[in-house]
């Protein structure tokens, strides 16, 4: 089942859109989605992330900077 939404843009946003997908050989709803897709696996990717982070931060690891590693290993 799908729902159908609506989205407005200025006219600046929608020019921009329709040479995107004139040039991706696609249609303004499927791009929009896939956007909308990517967008919300970006934010379950870095939610992930962060957790994972937090986790190893709790359990007493360490990190350094990239400019510490250079220091430390060249």
């Amino acid at each position: 089942m799908t729902t159908p939404i609506s989205v407005r843009f200025d006219n600046e946003l929608n020019n921009m859109l329709s040479v995107a997908v004139r040039e991706n050989h696609t249609t303004k709803t499927d791009f929009i989605r896939q956007a909308v897709v990517e967008k919300l696996e970006d934010m379950y990717d870095i939610e992930m992330a962060d957790l994972a982070y937090q986790k190893w931060v709790d359990g007493g690891k360490k990190t350094f900077s990239h400019e510490e590693a250079m220091r430390r290993y060249g």
